[in-house]
């Protein structure tokens, strides 16, 4: 048998992209050859995250993996170029060093690694001096774009150092301290030529309004700005906030209930709106929050809007009909994305909404039982919708959706190629990739498949899906900002 001629490196790298997540093939590929192993160890030590999750119980006999594994690896020579992005975050160790020899792990790696483009500082649980020697170290990557930290980093012994990062273009700071806050206008003067992104996120609480009006000289060509709760601002405050920023489109808000009126924004350049909120527990409630988030966008040509409970949804949800009445009278025609997975709608409100949001592409909501099949009723109105996520509401257990039930929406659906139903997941990809890879003088296939056509025992063509399974992680990133999230919305 003939060997077939290999891949190259440039049509690997294309290839791989599809699989950029799924770590075990990309080991697999990566033992074939050389040159699949150097396209392969691009996504594989592309990034590097150790984020252990929280544990009842200490165990003395548990070794250090932070020094075996990726971690290891990704710290030799040909591997460390390659690193693009490190996060610390989780539940980490609080002894001192040098009983603890995470801190100076981290600041080896850090020196290994040259081309950081996004750090994350964001532990939970640490030793005040896990960060001492590595901050020093972050004005000198000159490559660095993305910074998140959060208090390990930003106490008055640090913040001195921290402010001295140049060239940021996405900048975070959790829980955001009094100390880090009288040096944050300067540090964003600094920034201001670079600087796009810039959030504040969680307790926001010394975040007042004269700390607002000391940004605004620097943020003008910021493009996404994100703010946590602070209840030292007022809906007027923070509407005056965002008016004064030009360049604003993109925009993430912890919302609290305020009884006294405000005056309607005009953000004519929103397009993208993330709102936090509690769990709705009264229609009165629910009621002000549709009416906040209606003053908010009524000028706005608003694209993608994410409404997002904190705290989860206990006991009957209530309905959130009003705002989704407003996006199919005022947004249908630009509304791209919605996601409400905690906002339940109404059977007849759905079937509106479906009809009038042709343009929708990603659509996440609450909805009772009987509208799951109402789908059906408007076939081509969700012609570009290819992403659907439906949480079953006021119902006492999850629905159990069938391999069948999963199918005829995909059928009803043209563009539709991922569908969840309370946390049951189903895929379909219409695009087959087949890599031919040669080991010795044998060959084989892999295709990335999730839904295709197949011939039953009549002869007759069926279109079959999948059931696939969620989002896994291993053990030392279930403490990591990506997997609290998932986890905290997608209960």
């Amino acid at each position: 048998m003939s060997r077939l001629p290999s891949l190259s490196y440039d049509v690997l790298i294309l290839v791989l992209e599809w699989i950029q997540d799924d770590y075990p093939s990309l080991f697999s590929c990566s033992l074939v050859d050389r040159t699949f192993r150097d396209a392969s160890a691009r996504y594989l030590y592309r990034k590097v995250t150790y984020a252990p999750g929280y544990s009842l119980v200490l165990d003395l006999r548990r070794k250090d993996d932070f020094l075996e594994g990726i971690f290891l690896s990704a710290r030799l020579p040909h591997n460390a170029p390659l690193v693009r992005r490190f996060e610390v975050s989780g539940f980490l160790s609080s002894r001192p060093p040098p009983i603890n020899k995470f801190p100076a792990y981290v600041r080896s790696a850090v020196e290994c690694w040259p081309n950081l483009q996004a750090l994350v500082f964001s532990p939970q649980m640490y030793h005040e001096s896990l960060f001492n020697d590595t901050l020093p170290l972050l004005p000198r990557l000159t490559l660095l774009k993305s910074l998140s930290v959060n208090t390990a980093c930003t106490n008055e012994s640090h913040v001195d150092v921290l402010v001295q990062v140049r060239g940021l273009e996405i900048l975070t700071i959790q829980s955001p301290t009094r100390a880090i806050l009288q040096l944050l206008p300067d540090w964003i003067g600094q920034l201001q030529n670079t600087l796009r992104i810039l959030r504040l996120t969680n307790s926001c609480g010394s975040v007042t309004p004269g700390v607002l009006r000391s940004f605004v000289p620097y943020l003008q060509r910021v493009t996404s700005f994100e703010l946590g709760l602070s209840y030292s601002l007022t809906d007027d405050d923070i509407f005056a906030f965002w008016e004064e920023l030009p360049s604003l489109h993109t925009v993430s808000f912890r919302y609290y209930l305020q009884l006294r009126p405000s005056h309607v924004p005009y953000l004519p350049h929103l397009r993208d709106l993330t709102i936090y909120y509690t769990n709705t527990l009264t229609r009165d409630y629910t009621d002000h929050l549709c009416r906040w988030i209606r003053r908010l966008i009524s000028k706005s040509p608003l694209i993608s809007l994410r409404l997002l409970c904190e705290n989860g949804i206990d006991g009957p949800s209530v309905s959130f009909d009003p705002l989704a009445e407003h996006l199919s009278l005022k947004h249908a025609t630009r509304l791209r994305a919605l996601e409400m997975p905690h906002s339940f709608v109404g059977r007849k409100m759905f079937i509106t909404l479906c009809s009038l949001c042709s343009e929708l592409e990603e659509l996440t909501l609450g909805i009772s039982s009987d509208a799951l099949g109402d789908i059906f009723s408007s076939p081509n109105a969700l012609h570009h919708l290819h992403t659907a996520t439906f949480y079953i509401r006021n119902r006492k257990r999850r629905l159990d959706i069938s391999q069948s039930a999963a199918e005829a929406i995909f059928m009803s659906i043209p563009r539709l190629r991922r569908l969840t139903v309370d946390g049951k997941h189903f895929e379909v990809c219409q695009l087959v990739v087949v890599i031919i890879i040669e080991l010795r003088y044998m060959s084989s296939a892999l295709a990335l498949v999730k839904g295709m056509w197949t011939a039953g025992l009549d002869g007759n063509l069926r279109f079959t899906v999948e059931q696939v399974h969620g989002i896994s992680f291993f053990r030392w990133e279930r403490g990591s900002e990506e997997a609290q999230e998932h986890m905290r919305y997608n209960r």
